[in-house]
Order: C-alpha cells, then structure tokens, then sequence
C-alpha cells in the first residue's frame, strides 16, 4: 500500500527499538554471569574440612571361664521285657473242718432249788460257716495248708476275740500266708449259743481248723 505525503516535507524517521532490547538482554546476561562466578570463587575459596572423627567406645575385656565340653552317653534301647503268659484259672476248694463240739443234753434234775426240770444245758451248735478266700500269694506259689484259730462264742451266737493259733504248710512248716483270710472267715461264723441252765451263755476257747487246699 503506498502511502501520501505533502510535497516538500521530511518522511518520518523510525528508530527500530530491536537493538535497545538486545542491549538490556545482555546486560541481564553479563550480571548474572558475574554472580554465578562470584559465587563458585566463595565456595572455592572455603576452607573444608572434615568432620572429626569419634573413637568408639571402650569395651572391657571379657573372660570366658574354660568350658569342658559335655559328653552325653547315649544307652541303648532297653529291651522289654518278655510278657509272662497268662495264667490258667486254678479250681480252688475251701473247705472249713468243724471242731468236735459235743452237744449232749442232761437229764433234768429234779432238786429242791425250784428250777423248771425241762430246762437243759447245751454246747454251741455251728450254723453258718462260710469258707475262706483262698489268698493270691498262696494261690500264685502253690501253697496249700491250714490255720487254727481260737476265739469266743458270744451269747447271740456270734464270735469275738478271734486269734491265730498256728497256720502250718502241708510239710508242717510253718507260715503266715492264710492267716488274715482264715481270721475274717471265722469273725463271720455263726453257732446257736450254748446253753447254761436253758440261758445263753459265751464260751470261750473253741478252736477250729481251717482248711486250704487247691482242687486237683
């Protein structure tokens, strides 16, 4: 596009402001040249050093008394024992001798004291005699024998102070191996009293012989 102008004037003058920018850019630049050098001549300039060095600290010297080192016997396996086989079941018979206990009846006698002659005088009658257990021990070993054993017979018929005379193997020695079962089968004894004018009375020191003996 072309553009008029009056006769005889001066055309305008444009300055370009290009160069003014470039100008100011450079300076900026230069400056922060200058700082950046400035500042690595500081830091070049300082005096590093490095930090001091901790020691660490001191342990005390341990002593570790002497160990003897353990030895542990291993044992072998023990071996186990062998299983007894069982036992067989043993028929065992228990038999209670009676002692000889005479029962006999006198005659009334007729007197002036005014008893009743209906009224006897008798000896103890046995009525229950349980037999004894034939004790394990004995069982186990084969032992047969016997026990005699003395005791009393109460008014009511019952037995009191029951004792061991002597307890005696088949070969007549001497053992203690049935007395306890021999004592509880006789404080179970039961005997009609003895009579005394027809009035119960206790007697004392009856004996009996009790029996064990293994059934074949």
């Amino acid at each position: 596009m072309e553009q008029a102008y009056p006769l005889n004037s001066t055309p305008p003058i444009f300055i370009s402001s290009r160069p003014l920018a470039l100008a100011r850019s450079g300076a900026f630049a230069f400056g922060i040249t200058g700082l950046l050098l400035l500042g690595m001549t500081q830091l070049i300039a300082t005096d590093y050093r490095a930090p001091p060095e901790e020691l660490p600290p001191k342990v005390a010297p341990i002593h570790l008394p002497d160990l003897t080192p353990t030895v542990q016997e291993s044992l072998p396996p023990v071996k186990p024992q062998e299983i007894p086989p069982a036992l067989q079941p043993v028929r065992v018979e228990s038999r209670v001798t009676p002692g000889e206990i005479p029962t006999g009846i006198t005659p009334p006698v007729v007197d002036d004291t005014g008893l009743d002659p209906s009224i006897i005088s008798a000896d103890p009658l046995p009525i229950y005699k349980p037999a004894p257990r034939y004790p394990r021990r004995a069982l186990s070993r084969g032992i047969e024998g016997y026990v005699v054993v003395e005791f009393t017979i109460t008014p009511s018929g019952g037995v009191r102070d029951a004792n061991v005379v002597g307890g005696y193997k088949n070969d007549g020695e001497p053992t203690t191996v049935f007395d306890r079962e021999a004592l509880r089968a006789v404080e179970r004894f039961k005997y009609r009293p003895p009579l005394s004018e027809g009035r119960p009375v206790e007697k004392r020191g009856v004996r009996n012989r009790i029996v064990f003996k293994m059934a074949e």
